[in-house]
């Protein structure tokens, strides 16, 4: 989401805190926004025009980053090393969530814990008592018995002599390895140990607060949480320079099991020596494969090195990744983009129905850097747009089969001849006939469209009617309803534009309330005209099954 967009959704909700200047120990409940005003925040254009562009101006944000200026709510212990520590853990939990974001009560759970998980990892044997990192974390607790500005200063001078006489970015020093050596001499934040765990949680609660006043976060209220921080689009590149982020360890094993180019023995073995992974150099590939992600190898330094181009060109093209100028830069960051945000929402073992769900909204409209590869491994198409096509296709015959609970759906538009939709239903005599129109814009259903559909119906009224005809695309125009208002006067059934959106929310509400194993969705829910509304089947429901 741009900066630009966010007061389009709530003007009021979200900006309030970013500028708060109340009592430094107030906490964040506490606050009254009706009583705070700020130069431009009612002002919706100037705010736009003015204050905006220099809240994501990238120097400007790297000063924020690199400063380690102690936030204005000195409650976080007066403690400049604390404050970077939550700083940091805030924005690598939020920087690995599918759309930078999450729910707040669980981004503070997970600070937390990303805390404690440090506190167990490391100890005094973790690193050689000749680490030169590690001698410089013990000089910084030496000096007067804390970690602070001058310290932080001192290590960040440290960390860019030591990376720019680096050749290869997996060997630079990052704050984490900072971390790790504090943690291992007893000096990490330990939230874990604190008398109340509430505490704890208020004080990373109020590094949220800081970030929020120094515009890294923002905070809306939204139709279905009250509270989700994020990172704006316009800070993402810089918030992962800063934190050295390119891929989490369990993305990059993934990306590895998943690409044929990684399970060549030759490929892994050059990896290997090429980065100086330890572990076992022979045995299964799996192995090595696993020994490559628990190295710290950075994913782009990892396809440079050890894959040629004409293996990256042939990755773009299999997974339709947008990098059409074909340099190996651009098409190294397609791939790395590609397997970080398509892995977020996927977890090991789950069910087909569930990946297809999850990816609805995405492979619907097109957008292909949140369609797992474990999806679009499963159709074997000549280009990008032609498996997006069958994929929607599959995806709307495994939703009716599976999380419905339809015996009768039958998938027509891949292997059928002539003019027919893409799949059937039969339900107690019924029949229900649907077609999919993937695209990026909202669909109109063009005179072109409506006379394919009568001929769709035509031919299967010659065997049996036909109750219902689904359109399901990611959007309609307004046009559409009208035109499928007209089409349905004309054919004498029920028309339905069925959002994407809508159609997976459907099968949420239907998996999580009214499931059973012999129990089917009555196709009556997409009785009526124009728009389907959730909302309006979720009363049927009730009725039905109460």
């Amino acid at each position: 989401m741009k900066l630009e967009a966010l007061i389009d959704q709530d003007w009021n909700s979200y900006e309030r805190k970013r500028f708060v200047k109340d009592d430094t120990k107030a906490k964040t409940d506490d606050f009254d926004p009706e009583s705070f005003k700020h130069d431009g925040f009612d002002d919706r254009d100037k705010y736009l025009e003015t204050y905006v562009p220099a809240l994501a101006d990238p120097d400007r944000l790297r000063t924020e980053l690199n400063d380690f200026t102690p936030p204005r709510l000195t409650a976080i212990n007066d403690s400049p090393y604390q404050a970077l520590v939550i700083r940091y853990g805030i924005l690598r939990q939020l920087i690995q969530q599918p759309d930078y974001s999450m729910e707040k009560g669980d981004l503070l759970d997970a600070v937390q814990e990303w805390q404690r998980s440090f506190i167990q990892r490391y100890n005094e044997d973790s690193f050689e008592e000749t680490d030169d990192l590690l001698h410089l974390a013990q000089a910084a607790v030496d000096y007067q018995n804390q970690v602070d500005d001058s310290e932080l200063h001192m290590v960040y001078s440290y960390f860019e002599l030591h990376n720019r006489a680096q050749d290869s970015k997996h060997e630079y020093y990052t704050w984490m390895d900072f971390f790790q050596r504090l943690s291992s001499i007893g000096r990490f934040p330990k939230v874990s140990r604190s008398d109340s765990p509430e505490h704890a949680l208020d004080t990373i609660e109020k590094g949220l607060w800081s970030l929020q006043e120094q515009a890294l976060v923002y905070e809306i209220n939204g139709d279905h949480t009250n509270e989700l921080v994020g990172i704006p689009e316009d800070y993402l590149e810089v918030v992962r320079d800063w934190l050295y982020y390119e891929m989490s360890e369990e993305n990059l094993l993934s990306m590895l099991e998943t690409l044929d180019v990684f399970d060549r023995q030759s490929v892994l073995i050059e990896a290997r020596e090429r980065f100086g992974v330890e572990g076992k150099n022979y045995g299964r590939n799996e192995n090595r494969r696993e020994n490559i992600a628990k190295a710290g190898i950075y994913p782009s330094e990892l396809l440079k090195e050890v894959v040629d181009k004409e293996d990256l060109k042939e990755l773009i093209d299999q997974y339709g990744l947008d990098a059409h100028k074909r340099r190996t830069d651009e098409m190294v960051s397609a791939i790395i983009e590609y397997f970080e945000q398509s892995q977020k929402s996927v977890e090991e073992g789950e069910p087909e129905v569930d990946l297809y769900l999850g990816a609805y909204e995405e492979i619907a409209d097109g957008t292909v850097n949140q369609v797992p590869p474990q999806l679009q491994d499963l159709v074997d198409a000549d280009n990008a747009n032609e498996k997006l096509d069958i994929l929607f296709e599959d995806a709307t015959g495994e939703i009716f089969r599976e999380a419905f609970n339809l015996e009768g759906v039958n998938q027509l538009g891949q292997k059928a001849t002539g003019m027919v939709a893409d799949g059937e239903i039969e339900q107690g005599g019924q029949w229900l006939l649907w077609d999919n129109k993937r695209r990026r814009n909202k669909f109109k259903l063009g005179s072109d469209t409506r006379s394919k559909i009568k001929s769709y119906i035509d031919t299967k009224d010659q065997q049996h009617d036909v109750e219902w005809f689904l359109i399901i695309a990611p959007d309609f125009t307004e046009n559409a309803e009208s035109n499928a208002m007209q089409l349905e006067m004309q054919v004498g059934t029920d028309i339905r534009l069925v959002r994407a959106r809508d159609l997976k929310e459907l099968a949420e509400l239907w998996k999580e309330e009214y499931a059973e194993d012999d129990r089917e969705l009555p196709l009556s829910v997409f009785r009526g005209s124009e728009l389907f509304e959730v909302e309006t089947a979720r009363k049927l429901l009730e009725t039905q099954f109460s």
